[in-house]
């Protein structure tokens, strides 16, 4: 499931970006009136609103499955004092705090 919703968020960014470029393109070409311009403004509009709107929604579907593995109690997180008493456990030894 991962893998192919992977695919998926690369897909329409990929799209994403070519809709971008086409839109960079129609308003950088001379030879095109400024009305045509305005004509193909509105299906251009339509696309770039489109395609970002489905790759936000792919990206915050993809994102919470990130963050319950996150919180799953596998993967929390182990301050430098917790490491250093379980490795010296491992070794038989004991460590000691100076200063307290």
């Amino acid at each position: 499931m991962k893998v192919t919703n992977n695919n998926e968020i690369s897909k329409w960014r990929w799209y994403a970006l070519a809709v971008t470029v086409l839109g960079i393109i129609v308003y950088s070409l001379p030879w095109l009136s400024s009305r045509s311009k305005i004509l193909l403004t509105i299906p251009l509009y339509a696309m770039f609103v489109y395609v970002y709107y489905k790759y936000i929604c792919l990206k915050k579907a993809a994102q919470p499955a990130v963050s319950a593995k996150e919180d799953s109690p596998d993967l929390q997180k182990i301050t430098p004092e917790q490491n250093a008493n379980k490795n010296a456990v491992r070794k038989g030894k004991t460590t000691s705090k100076k200063g307290r």
